[in-house]
């Protein structure tokens, strides 16, 4: 007995000296003091619990329950995006079928092995800082296709120049920037041809070969201005159909080629885009006559690249020039799908106006846009000035 009483004592005393403090508290530290701004009382079930982690789960629940609401971003900002991109990659010299089948996805594409000197562009922009643009309206719009009369009402800004590069007689007094034009047709021609050549995202068939059609080819020189580097506002960007565009992303620095401030790019969702430049490399737009020879298999840009705006004060004048070449065809053209589709059904069908508002919509395995003449396209385009609906809706089926 006496030593049974001696060990519970000898317990009481050890226990005593583990659990007692100063105070009777416990050893162990317990939660933070309740403050009056986020202090609730337990209730009496969890107090009888009494345990710390009751105290942390309510703690973390009033927590993820008082988390701010996401916020939304406005449609005005989702419809450009200031973060410069860099767009698949293509090489003229050894053209593989996955950047081009990246490139379809997205409409445009940077692409190197196009031989084209880096001194052909300054020597060329240095020719044509000296025209007179304003002298050139009526033979800008005659190169188009179209009269003064057409476009009296219009309001939009006109491009500084527009040039056939196969007249010879209106490149003959620019013999540097003529040279450029046609390494750059050329060029262009090449890229067609390497479209073709790829049945799962082109036209599977050359659609210039053996004659079967004439392909003209436009150099489009834009004004650069100073300014804020945002996105041509609505209605101050002229646009012209075509196959493929090549736009120059490079100036000359010294001796060497430097990469140019971005371009502005409108995918075929409407959103613009800034599209970084490529050591020596040409940006590629693939333009509304390709989405309808591949049948829709090839995403487009509505109209051409724009370049971003230049730094500095410029005090409304233009600081530079930008050039982008063409491919297109003659007026008279009739535009229609060039990819047999199996089991598709006949060209037709829907029409007129009021398609516009249904969207793309079509048969999953029939043709997705009926003929048109390219005339009433280009007429049309040139008019709408690049707005945020697409003008190729009414054609699609």
């Amino acid at each position: 007995m006496a030593a049974a009483a001696s060990s519970t004592a000898a317990a009481t005393v050890a226990a005593a000296s583990v659990s007692g403090t100063k105070g009777g508290g416990s050893v162990f530290p317990g939660p933070p003091p309740p403050t009056p701004s986020n202090h609730h009382p337990l209730p009496s079930s969890a107090a009888a619990a009494g345990g710390t982690d009751a105290a942390l789960s309510m703690l973390l629940q009033r927590l993820l329950m008082s988390s701010p609401a996401p916020t939304l971003r406005s449609p005005i900002s989702s419809r450009c995006r200031n973060t410069k991109t860099l767009p698949p990659l293509v090489s003229l010299d050894s053209p593989g079928l996955r950047p081009l089948r990246d490139a379809a996805d997205v409409g445009y594409f940077h692409l190197e092995g196009h031989g084209v000197p880096f001194q052909w562009p300054s020597s060329a922009l240095a020719e044509l800082s000296l025209v007179d643009a304003s002298a050139r309206r009526a033979s800008n719009l005659l190169t188009l296709g179209f009269s003064e009369e057409e476009t009296e009402a219009d309001g939009a800004e006109d491009p500084a120049l527009v040039f056939d590069v196969d007249d010879e007689g209106e490149m003959e007094a620019l013999p540097a920037t003529a040279e450029f034009a046609r390494r750059m047709r050329d060029v262009g021609m090449k890229v067609v041809a390497m479209m073709s050549g790829c049945p799962e995202s082109g036209f599977a068939e050359e659609p210039f070969s053996e004659g079967r059609r004439e392909a003209r080819c436009l150099m489009w020189v834009s004004k650069v201005a100073a300014g804020e580097a945002a996105p041509p506002a609505a209605g101050r960007a002229k646009a012209y159909p075509y196959v493929v565009g090549l736009h120059c992303q490079w100036e000359v620095s010294g001796q060497e080629a430097a990469p140019a401030p971005a371009s502005w790019v409108m995918d075929d969702g409407g959103e613009w885009t800034a599209v970084g430049a490529r050591d020596g490399a040409l940006l590629v737009t693939i333009g509304d006559i390709a989405q309808v020879w591949s049948n829709g298999k090839l995403r487009k840009v509505r109209g051409m690249a724009r370049p971003v705006s230049a730094p500095g004060a410029g005090h409304g004048e233009a600081d530079r020039l930008s050039v982008t070449v063409l491919i297109s065809l003659p007026l008279d053209n009739v535009i229609t799908p060039l990819v047999p589709v199996p089991g598709g059904g006949e060209e037709g069908g829907g029409g007129g106006d009021d398609d516009e508002e249904d969207g793309v919509g079509g048969d999953e395995d029939g043709w997705r846009f009926r003929s048109f003449l390219l005339e009433d396209h280009a007429w049309r385009v040139y008019h709408e000035r690049l707005q945020l609906k697409d003008p190729m809706v009414r054609y699609r089926i």
